[in-house]
């Protein structure tokens, strides 16, 4: 689970808008948002990217999200400027295996391919569980993971490495570089690694190297996950367009799942 603290926390918060921003999935969450109502659940809801955008729908949003620092960024954002006839957004600061929430939910979402920052499938189990603890019956969720590559996860992670460079919030350049340093085929996980090399305006330079875990869950074996966990899946997509699961150059395994 990506769970940094201290100095390497605070750059991933800073930065982390920064380097999402490729990302085409708002008008999918807040459409789903608009679609199937609230409240909803926001699981791993980071800096609110996400939460702010559908607050700013009509809709009422909770965030739960491990990191202080992202949520932090999240809170800060909440007091900027929201269109007017906008929801309530509020933020708690959980484990998304085991929380406890003062109420149930109409949806739960996991954007940005958050499940599968839990590394074992007893982990996933634990948190679809509590997630179906706090919908209301008939309640939602929708998961968005990436499609897994068997040709992808076959090549050697030496080839892996991608760089991006931007400029910071303070005129810093900013150069991302993400690697997958390792696999365990056994587990279906990689060991992956975040490096941030900054120069500031002032030429002061600083180097924050983050490592952490993730899984990769293949189409059935996420819906049988779900099924274990009081769900039956009612979608499976393949992209931000509601594309077929298996659309090429799509790459995502988005489901969307009814609680039972």
């Amino acid at each position: 689970m990506f769970d940094a603290d201290g100095t390497a926390a605070e750059h991933d918060a800073r930065y982390y808008d920064l380097f999402t921003d490729w990302r085409k999935d708002a008008d999918f969450f807040v459409g789903l948002a608009r679609k199937f109502g609230g409240p909803i659940l926001e699981l791993g809801c980071a800096t609110g990217r996400i939460t702010h955008q559908i607050a700013a729908a009509g809709l009422d949003i909770d965030g739960l999200e491990l990191s202080a620092a992202r949520l932090k960024v999240a809170e800060e954002r909440l007091r900027g400027p929201l269109a007017p006839g906008s929801g309530k957004a509020a933020f708690f600061r959980g484990d998304m295996r085991d929380f406890a929430l003062p109420r149930r939910y109409r949806q739960a979402m996991f954007p940005y391919r958050v499940l599968q920052e839990l590394a074992s499938a007893t982990d996933k189990i634990a948190c679809l569980e509590c997630v179906h603890g706090h919908l209301e019956d008939g309640g939602l969720i929708v998961i968005d993971n990436y499609d897994p590559s068997i040709p992808y996860l076959a090549q050697d992670p030496a080839g892996s490495e991608r760089s991006v460079e931007k400029v910071g919030p303070a005129d810093e350049t900013v150069r991302r570089t993400d690697r997958v340093l390792s696999r365990d085929y056994a587990t279906q996980t990689q060991q992956l690694e975040v490096e941030y090399e900054i120069r500031h305006i002032d030429g002061t330079p600083e180097h924050v190297v983050i490592p952490y875990e993730t899984s990769y869950v293949f189409r059935f074996e996420l819906e049988h996950l779900l099924s274990r966990c009081g769900f039956v899946v009612r979608e499976v997509w393949g992209g931000f367009g509601f594309e077929p699961f298996g659309t090429a150059g799509t790459g995502e395994l988005i489901v969307l799942a009814e609680r039972i």
